[in-house]
């Protein structure tokens, strides 16, 4: 099925992607949405105003998966610079919107995308339901905040003033970790969480944050030291109990923007 595309060559420095894909949505889209960054890419299917799918891969590690983590990863990594956004249309509805059958075309579209997935990601397991230990997971989000926070004193920078910026920046889209509000607060490894998201949305939103004050601490000269600094603290506390964050292990070298287990 040939597909029309819509718009190409869009920056990830100037769209905010989550804007983009509910405005896709208001106007009763139908077609995909495909971002590209650097050993990521993702595909973002549109179905008119109904919930949209995901299928993501990422080269470095050759995992893909689907659903509502994958979606969350995708609009955290979308902020990062330089990557490319094109949308491809697919062919207008005909009939009602609850008219499912077979030979719909809204029913074509969606075997074709996810035929175009399957054929260029490879095949994507099911998503998978975990059940998450809300304390354990503060106390590990507390070790791992405390982790980078040694590596920058050892470096002699602000790390808390840095820190601190860089939640407030994220705060529009994931109001519970902005500590402006009141709702999430650290100190001594100690972190108080007001409010409980879904995890992957602490844990997403919270790499982001740790990656932004990492990377803004590492400009200059001596940056790729203190990456390898941050990533042998980050080392130390993932291995002290490995189940414990077994939710961040994924983002450590994310994080630390070198390799760290």
């Amino acid at each position: 099925m040939n597909r029309l595309v819509k718009l190409e060559n869009l920056d990830t420095s100037f769209v905010n992607l989550g804007a983009l894909i509910r405005h896709l949505r208001q106007r009763n889209f139908v077609g995909r949405v495909k971002v590209a960054l650097e050993e990521y890419e993702a595909d973002v299917f549109l179905y008119g105003a109904e919930e949209p799918s995901i299928w993501e891969k990422n080269h470095a590690t050759g995992r893909g998966a689907q659903g509502r983590d994958a979606m969350e990863r995708l609009l955290v990594r979308a902020r990062e610079p330089g990557g490319m956004i094109t949308i491809y249309e697919g062919p207008k509805e005909t009939g009602s919107a609850n008219d499912k059958s077979p030979g719909s075309s809204e029913t074509a579209v969606v075997a074709e995308a996810h035929e175009s997935a399957g054929s260029s990601m490879g095949h994507v397991p099911a998503a998978l339901t975990v059940e998450v230990d809300w304390d354990e997971l503060i106390v590990a989000s507390g070790e791992l905040i405390a982790a980078v926070e040694r590596a920058a004193q050892s470096a002699n920078e602000d790390f808390v003033a840095h820190f601190r910026s860089a939640l407030v920046a994220l705060g529009d889209d994931y109001p519970f970790l902005d500590p402006t509000l009141g709702g999430f607060q650290y100190c001594n490894a100690k972190v108080q969480l007001r409010e409980r998201p879904a995890a992957s949305d602490f844990v997403s939103s919270l790499t982001e944050g740790l990656r932004r004050t990492v990377s803004k601490l590492a400009d200059g000269k001596a940056g790729a030291r203190f990456r390898e600094r941050v990533a042998v603290e980050l080392a130390v506390v993932a291995r002290r109990n490995e189940n414990a964050y077994a939710q961040f292990t994924p983002h450590l070298d994310r994080i630390a923007g070198t390799r760290v287990l």
